[in-house]
């Protein structure tokens, strides 16, 4: 199955199409983006993304739809911007894993992907930062 997301422009090409099983995509009836047809050779497999949006673009993205949610860090609040947001956002988990002890769990991931990715930031490089960014965001599914 394939999910594509809003096209930036009337008639337009989708910002981002994902790629996933039956399965998968039943179990995120309200993640955003339409079914579209997957007839023909284009055929990935399930979690394959291709993602055409502004570095801006995918981190907004990934506030709005988890770390915000999950961390209480808004962007728009950090005088230094992303790379404040995410070193934030990491503390609050962090915190959180320090509190609870759960060394192998989902939190323990979920902390690793904000640091690696505030590191990314610190370093100015916010593009690289949206990798561990999307692993945190399949993560967050299992808290």
């Amino acid at each position: 199955m394939l999910r594509q997301g809003p096209t930036a422009e009337n008639g337009g090409a989708p910002d981002w199409l994902l790629f996933l099983c039956p399965e998968h995509s039943e179990g995120l009836p309200d993640w955003p983006g339409i079914p579209a047809d997957t007839e023909g050779p284009l055929g990935l497999s399930c979690g394959a993304a291709l993602d055409y949006r502004t570095t801006e673009q995918v981190l907004q993205s990934h506030a709005a739809l988890w770390f915000t949610p999950v961390t209480g860090v808004d962007p728009a609040t950090c005088a230094g911007g992303w790379s404040e947001a995410l070193d934030r956002a990491h503390r609050v988990f962090a915190d959180r894993l320090e509190e609870t002890g759960a060394e192998g769990e989902t939190l323990n991931s979920l902390t690793l992907m904000l640091g690696i990715a505030a590191e990314n930031a610190a370093a100015g490089n916010l593009y690289q930062a949206c990798v561990p960014l999307g692993w945190g965001e399949t993560l967050s599914q299992n808290l």
